[in-house]
């Protein structure tokens, strides 16, 4: 039997001292190139954290950590959510647990603002994060089978450039850093011949071809308010075809 995850989106500031360590001691299981200072620099940037606990003993498996950004577009206020560190224990790889309490964090945000846009914007070291994205949101670039629309692409560059500075190239899309940069571990998410079957997956590799480098991947969708219907809609036909 699967071991089940229960999720929860707490303030940052409301963090435990042991949660941080907790989090970071996961974080080191699967990335490399990073110290607890830059580590927490980047935690208390954020405004939330959705943390994963293991449904039994609580234990802390899993995070997410959050940031909000006010943004404009063509001259309308819209609302930006990054991304930040994002890491799953891999016995409980497969657990909806995360993008769910992630689609009502989205999702009450834009029922509190329901005249203003909502975004995600997300950055992605291994095909795994991308996915989340790809595979889930109707409204997300970059995609292999569209272009990225002009309006979507000025919103990247506006944030991405602000946020990551010289080391975002907005002609790829890419992040990079010279000399060592935080990347995941060997072996972790290795892209086989049999996944790039998968044209998303296909197309990440592409797109991100030094990835195993920490070369981060730039992507933003769209949250609607008939997002988790049809998300709820989706799984449901999933578990009829068991």
């Amino acid at each position: 039997m699967r071991k089940q995850l229960i999720a929860s989106t707490v303030r940052v500031k409301k963090l435990k001292r042991s949660d941080i360590e907790r989090m970071y001691q996961l974080f080191s299981e699967y990335y490399q190139n990073h110290t607890l200072v830059t580590f927490e620099h980047d935690l208390y940037e954020k405004n939330h954290v959705i943390i994963l606990r293991d449904k039994q003993d609580r234990s802390i498996q899993g995070f997410s950590t959050l940031l909000r950004v006010p943004l404009k577009k063509a001259g309308k206020n819209v609302l930006g959510v990054y991304s930040g560190d994002t890491v799953t224990n891999k016995e409980y790889w497969g657990s909806p647990a995360l993008g769910i309490e992630f689609l009502k964090y989205l999702w009450k945000l834009k029922m509190k603002r329901p005249g203003t846009a909502v975004y995600w914007f997300l950055i992605s070291k291994g095909y795994k994060t991308y996915l989340l994205m790809a595979n889930n949101f109707a409204y997300h670039y970059p995609r292999y089978d569209q272009a990225i629309p002009p309006e979507y692409k000025a919103l990247m560059n506006e944030f991405y450039a602000k946020k990551f500075g010289e080391h975002y190239h907005p002609d790829t899309g890419i992040i990079a850093y010279d000399g060592r940069s935080c990347a995941l571990r060997e072996h972790v998410a290795d892209i086989t011949p049999e996944l790039l079957k998968e044209p998303r997956i296909a197309f990440f590799q592409q797109q991100n071809p030094k990835w195993q480098d920490g070369h981060e991947l730039t992507c933003i969708a769209k949250m609607t308010v008939w997002m988790p219907f049809k998300y709820a809609l989706k799984k449901a036909f999933q578990v009829r075809k068991k």
